[in-house]
């Protein structure tokens, strides 16, 4: 199954209120279920230095994702 995960990063800039300011990035995870995509992202950021934090987690709506080294022949 596919999930798109929504994180917002912080982007070091304050707001006139002084609230740091977030950039929110979707990313689709392959994985069987949410405890699975929530471990896969749990690793995916910690390398990364800046504060983030998963917005959201939902089933993609897409049957298979085509990738050039991934994909079967007949589609190429």
């Amino acid at each position: 199954m596919y999930y798109q995960a929504i994180i917002a990063f912080e982007t070091g800039i304050m707001d006139n209120e002084g609230n740091a300011k977030v950039k929110k990035f979707k990313y689709i995870v392959e994985a069987e279920s949410l405890f699975e995509v929530n471990k896969l992202l749990a690793t995916y950021l910690s390398e990364d230095v800046r504060d983030s934090e998963v917005v959201s987690i939902v089933k993609a709506p897409y049957e298979d994702i085509l990738h050039p080294q991934l994909t079967p022949q007949y589609y190429k």
